[in-house]
């Protein structure tokens, strides 16, 4: 059976209880729900100043976040089994854009249905695919992942061997340590699959300087698969 944990949220929501405000006067907002609004405020911000150059903003709007959705399914249904992190860059005048922090899910078997995002961690993301699209930027969609305790043959999928992430031959870690990491460009409405060179580059140079960073022995960098996302319904 198939099993996407994390995914999707209704709504901005955390399981942790409210926190009563000092001297009765009712309960605090979670930081963590209020900061992540902040955020997905911020993006629809920058989407709507993005778009308003154009002749129809909210037709612009809207067929940004249509692509983003298509994004997200097809990132979700190319991830394979595993432990994923998901994140994306986007350039804007002022510096990169990202999520605050990666959107966790995992994914074991095949994948039968997927949900949209409507708001919550993944609607972070999306947004960002939206305003890479609506800004017409070469943005980066960059997806972390590591094995399930039972993948037995999660290196050899990305040919990696059979000692990757199992602790086996290489010494390349323990399921709970290294990651493989792929990456897809978003530019001019388009989606392509991004080399593992490509990825080396991206992740381990500095933006703005082009500096190289130290290297985690732990990470590898895989050949990502072109996206296939299903059509929409009606």
């Amino acid at each position: 059976m198939s099993a996407i944990r994390n995914l999707p949220h209704s709504r901005l929501a955390t399981d942790r209880p409210p926190v009563d405000r000092p001297g009765g006067s009712g309960p605090e907002p979670d930081p963590a729900v209020a900061g992540l609004a902040a955020r997905i405020d911020r993006l629809d911000a920058l989407i709507w100043d993005a778009a308003r150059v154009g002749d129809d903003p909210q037709l612009a709007v809207g067929r940004a976040r249509e692509y983003a959705e298509g994004v997200f399914v097809g990132l979700v249904l190319g991830a394979g089994s595993g432990t994923h992190r998901l994140n994306c860059s986007v350039p804007t005048p002022s510096g990169p854009v990202t999520a605050d922090e990666d959107l966790r899910f995992e994914v074991a078997d095949d994948i039968r249905t997927v949900s949209l995002p409507a708001s919550g961690a993944e609607r972070e993301v999306c947004e960002l695919f939206a305003l890479a699209h609506v800004s017409r930027s070469e943005a980066t969609a960059i997806l972390r992942t590591r094995p399930l305790s039972a993948n037995a043959d999660f290196g050899d999928t990305f040919g990696l061997g059979s000692g990757f992430g199992h602790g086996g031959q290489g010494g390349h870690g323990s399921a709970s340590e290294g990651y493989v990491v792929r990456g897809w460009r978003l530019a001019a409405s388009e989606t392509a699959p991004i080399d593992a060179a490509g990825m080396f580059a991206f992740c381990c140079s500095e933006a703005s300087s082009g500096e190289p960073l130290p290297l985690d022995p732990n990470t590898r960098y895989a050949d990502a698969r072109a996206l296939v996302t299903p059509p929409r319904p009606g």
